[in-house]
């Protein structure tokens, strides 16, 4: 499966979401989940191939915890719930700092970055399919969910916020 998301805010994107239904409608054994938000309408999509689910929104963690790779923004939540489920991950990135999400999930070698102007067909196809294929980046998405579970999630994260707090504060 493979989760299609750029989050929230800069979805008015059909033309990439044409490119994505050109990469992968069709494709032996994907089934692919389109999130494309309120801001695009089915019709500017065109056909959409019998192995597309297009949806306005979808819950994305529960989605990335069954998917084989991820088209994401590299928004920040994006970026961390895919690291989270060892999802690999290919950053389309358009503004702020996904840019530098983007990077680093190409320095830890669980992602690949393909910049918004190059992001056709063939190109998001030969990211995600490389992805998936290199048993190197499973193992690394995996030492870096554990690495992440490991750290406590938000109940640690509340912790050392009211460690900081003035005592009479807590």
């Amino acid at each position: 499966m493979l989760l299609v998301s750029l989050g929230s805010s800069f979805t008015k994107q059909p033309g990439f979401y044409r490119e994505c239904l050109k990469a992968f409608g069709g494709l032996p054994g994907w089934h692919v989940v389109l999130q494309a938000g309120k801001r695009v309408t089915a019709e500017e999509f065109g056909e959409i191939p019998a192995n597309v689910d297009v949806r306005d929104w979808v819950p994305q963690l529960a989605v990335l915890k069954k998917a084989d790779a991820f088209i994401t923004h590299a928004g920040t939540g994006g970026s961390q719930e895919g690291l989270a489920t060892a999802t690999p991950l290919v950053a389309v990135a358009q503004a702020a700092d996904p840019f530098g999400n983007a990077e680093m999930l190409e320095r830890l070698g669980v992602g690949r970055s393909v910049p918004m102007d190059r992001a056709d067909a063939a190109t998001l196809r030969a990211a995600v399919l490389a992805l998936v294929a290199v048993p190197e980046v499973g193992r690394r998405l995996a030492a870096v969910q554990r690495e992440m579970a490991a750290e406590g999630g938000t109940r640690r994260a509340a912790d050392l916020i009211e460690a900081e707090l003035p005592a009479g504060c807590r």
